[in-house]
């Protein structure tokens, strides 16, 4: 009996053994679980240094409003509010309107048309337009759509105030309808606290009964509703409602009761808004802003956009001259053009927010890299500048006689977003998702008023490329060319290194690098150009590091150690820049591939409204023009790196590049691609994204390398050395009548820059393709591979077709000696004035060369100097 008990000991041993093991692997588990957990916790979700970037703003606290004594009123009907060396700001406390008056022309700007009524074009919604300050697209709870407007739907009804504040005034607009209740402003739903507060304000009787008239309701525990026998007696009602006016109660408090007690009681309340205007006087300019903390809502609206002063400055039809807008690199739009028939002209300041764009992509169209566009008339211009809120911005404008009789321009700001999520299925039923609250933002529009000396839009570049020097975000270059002195100009050229291309083993398919360019070639090609005359080489080195053209994200460095080492790497760089030219490495921070299996994209891309869609950039399908589309290959599906991690993969590579002796980082989206993130817990703003930036760029500049962007946005301007892809020509809308420099007047002999891909040019006469680079100031910008372009023809640079070196290094040679030509002698010098004199142009420069070009097939004769047909001449 005792030997079977033994051996029933010893075959229970084993299971022992393996519970214990089971329970030691369990553990491990869990430890490991807990652990990811813990990384996860701290590395994703509680990683908040964005936070440290972002900026606030204050809002000033209103006076009674005092106008001021004037001397000469020289705004008949208008009442002075402030007054500096160069402007007096006029208001009219009836209308709401305001007049500045320039003391150095005597020249009235007003912000609403005076004689609105006597329109022979505007029926009667868009004359009250014409009186409005400003007009508003709202959503309802329902996400339908509606418009008010500040004349109509306030100045009309008597629903706002003005005050004093410094340098300025402000007004105050409750537009939109008041609500009609039975109970007056007696609240029948109110918090303890507050309920408590009223009573405390009233005698100690009336106290008592006031609030012994309230009742628990099913709200909660901390709401009380107005009893139903106090309801129904007219005699109580008509009492409490005379307690709480002699108190004070108001009907604006009685509205700010509604929205706390929550939407219960807010369902038959009519939509209506609180919105601040401030004008200012600063200098030789008035600000104008919206301070979005000032705002609030009643009846469940929430506001889409905001137009402000949409006739600030318009022009009659009796009136000449132009709007100067940054569509491209600038254009015209001639007052009166007869183009009321074609659409109006918007754009949004920095393109679209990628987050709110439409994914089918139907045309080309280049953003908008300057926040500012222009009113030219015959005896005075305006500048109107978006100085904050200029993500969120859009520049408008139309013709006489689409509307009215005026020609005006105006910014656009939307202040929350809203979007049509088509719910497939049975019954494809569209899902409106809305942002629940508006951006946070104090919107500011500068209007400048400019003189004699700046009144065309080449007066207008000159002034605000000086603006941009005085606070020191443009600096003029030390060295200038002449005409005794050329200095030739730089010849930019991109190299591809490594290519991912798929590739088979044992049946499974990976991904491989393919070296198009090794650093060896690259020293040769740098070689030959130097030989044929070039020394200023510029060069964008893409595909250097983290497997190719479609890196990996950069927190890490792993060079591609097919194109060469480390040492040859950088004594690359130090051949470019002692033969006299810049060395650059190429580096996306915002896009990481899909390709790369260590990037978290689920938590780290941005979100579009909910955790389920991660944001993405990829290639346009040739087919549906879907702007998402792999087309078959991975790598080109690139994650938008959420704003809030940006910090982290920028201080660590920034970190990285250090270890590395090369010259110069070229950014290839920083400079030019700006981005929301959406997830609906942590909503970030593009304003917010802007700053992020920014900060970015502060931590980028201290490696103390040269830094050049890609088709670059003005908030980049001072970081920046180089610039290549800018933009050479406007976006041909219809109501567009001429296209200028105005992004060349602001940078050239600030900033070198190259323009856009001469290999993918298609402009078969080649000699009008160069008189458009020297028209522009621009250098040549090609692409070269050392191995043949066919050889990435099932890669995801498929596009990139006509790369290969040895075929086009004689064209690139000859075009860029005879651009060389022309503007060697230009080089570092300001851009002082164009002209557009028929199929003439006319450039000067501040160093005293005047540049004229003929883009005509006939001979011209301008300024005594004959112009042969498709040529320049040079003074």
């Amino acid at each position: 009996m005792a030997e079977k008990i033994k051996k029933v000991k010893k075959m229970k041993r084993p299971k022992t053994l393996l519970a214990k093991i089971l329970l030691l692997l369990f553990s491990i588990v869990l430890i490991g679980v807990f652990a990811y957990f813990i990384y996860y916790l701290f590395h994703y979700q509680l990683y908040n240094r964005y936070h440290d970037f972002l900026t606030t703003y204050e809002v000033e606290d209103g006076r009674p409003y005092t106008p001021l004594n004037d001397s000469v009123n020289n705004v008949p009907g208008f009442e002075l509010v402030a007054e500096n060396d160069y402007l007096k700001l006029y208001t009219d406390p009836a209308s709401a309107g305001i007049a500045v008056y320039d003391k150095r022309n005597g020249e009235i700007i007003y912000s609403n048309p005076p004689d609105a009524e006597n329109d022979s074009i505007a029926n009667n919604i868009n004359i009250g337009y014409m009186k409005s300050q400003f007009m508003l697209t709202y959503l309802n709870r329902h996400v339908r759509f509606g418009n008010f407007d500040s004349y109509g739907d306030a100045v009309a009804k008597g629903q706002f105030s003005v005050e004093s504040i410094e340098n300025g005034v402000r007004y105050r607009y409750r537009i939109g309808d008041l609500p009609k209740v039975t109970t007056g402003t007696i609240p029948i739903y109110i918090h303890v606290e507050k309920l408590e507060y009223l009573g405390s304000k009233m005698s100690e009787r009336e106290g008592r009964q006031f609030v012994r008239r309230y009742v628990s309701s099913d709200l909660g525990a901390d709401i009380r509703q107005l009893s139903g026998p106090v309801l129904a007696n007219n005699r109580t009602l008509l009492e409490m409602q005379n307690i709480l006016d002699e108190i004070g109660w108001t009907e604006y408090d009685y509205l700010a009761n509604l929205e706390e007690v929550g939407e219960v009681e807010t369902t038959n309340v009519p939509i209506s808004f609180d919105i601040s205007l401030e004008y200012r006087l600063e200098g030789d300019a008035v600000k104008v802003s919206v301070p979005a903390s000032k705002i609030k809502s009643y009846g469940g609206g929430t506001i889409f956009q905001i137009h402000l002063l949409r006739f600030m400055g318009a022009a009659h039809t009796s009136e000449n001259g132009y709007f100067v807008v940054p569509n491209g690199s600038g254009a015209l739009i001639d007052f009166n053009n007869g183009k009321q028939f074609y659409p109006i002209y918007q754009q949004s300041i920095y393109g679209m927010d990628p987050l709110a764009a439409v994914p089918i992509r139907s045309e080309n169209v280049d953003t908008v890299k300057l926040p500012f566009f222009g009113i030219c008339r015959e005896n005075s211009s305006l500048l109107i500048t978006v100085e904050e809120g200029k993500t969120i911005a859009s520049i408008s404008a139309a013709v006489s006689g689409t509307f009215n009789d005026y020609n005006y321009a105006f910014p656009i700001f939307t202040v929350s977003n809203v979007d049509n999520l088509l719910n497939f299925g049975s019954s494809n039923v569209d899902v409106f998702v809305r942002e629940p609250d508006i951006y946070d933002i104090n919107m500011t529009v500068r209007y400048s008023f400019l003189t004699e000396e700046n009144k065309d839009y080449s007066g207008l570049a000159n002034y605000y490329r000086d603006k941009l020097i005085r606070e020191g975000k443009l600096t003029p270059t030390p060295e200038i060319a002449a005409v005794t002195q050329p200095m030739d100009i730089p010849f930019y050229y991109d190299i591809i290194g490594g290519v991912k291309e798929t590739n088979h083993f044992l049946g499974v398919q990976y991904l491989r690098v393919f070296p198009m360019t090794t650093f060896a070639n690259a020293k040769i090609m740098a070689d030959e150009l130097k030989e044929a005359g070039i020394n200023k080489q510029v060069v964008n080195f893409q595909g250097w590091f983290n497997g190719g053209f479609y890196h990996n994200a950069p927190d890490r460095i792993s060079l591609v150690r097919k194109l060469g080492s480390k040492s040859e790497f950088e004594k690359l760089s130090s051949k470019i820049e002692d033969d006299g030219g810049r060395f650059y490495a190429d580096v996306a921070l915002q896009h990481v591939t899909y390709a790369d299996r260590r990037f978290n994209w689920k938590t780290v891309a941005s979100r579009y409204y909910g955790l389920g869609f991660a944001a993405f950039e990829a290639q346009t399908c040739p087919c549906c023009l879907w702007a998402i589309a792999s087309m078959g290959f991975s790598e080109t599906f690139l994650a938008l790196v959420s704003p809030k991690y940006l910090p982290r993969y920028v201080e660590n590579f920034t970190d990285k590049i250090g270890r590395y002796e090369i010259a110069g980082i070229s950014l290839r989206e920083l400079s030019c691609w700006l981005h929301s993130d959406k997830r609906r817990t942590n909503i970030i703003s593009r304003e917010d994204a802007l700053s992020v930036v920014l900060a970015q760029f502060d931590l980028l500049a201290t490696t103390e390398k040269n830094l050049m962007g890609s088709g670059s946005f003005d908030y980049s301007f001072p970081y920046l050395t180089d610039i290549i892809n800018a933009p050479l020509g406007a976006n041909r809308f219809f109501i567009i009548d001429r296209e200028i420099p105005l992004y060349q007047m602001i940078v050239h002999g600030s900033l070198s820059y190259g323009g856009t891909l001469l290999n993918y040019n298609y402009e078969e006469d080649k000699s009008r393709l160069i008189l458009n680079h020297i028209e522009f100031g621009a250098s040549p910008h090609y692409v070269f591979s050392w191995e043949e372009a066919n050889k990435m023809k099932f890669t995801g640079l498929s596009r990139y077709f006509n790369t290969t070196f040895n075929v086009w290094k004689y064209e690139a040679i000859d075009i860029y000696h005879q651009i060389n030509e022309a503007l060697k002698y230009v080089n570092g010098a300001l851009i002082i004035n164009h002209q557009i004199l028929d199929d003439v142009r006319v450039i000067t420069y501040s160093n005293g060369v005047t540049i004229y070009i003929n883009y005509g097939d006939e001979k011209a004769l301008i300024d005594g100097h004959m112009i042969e047909p498709l040529s320049y001449h040079l003074k």
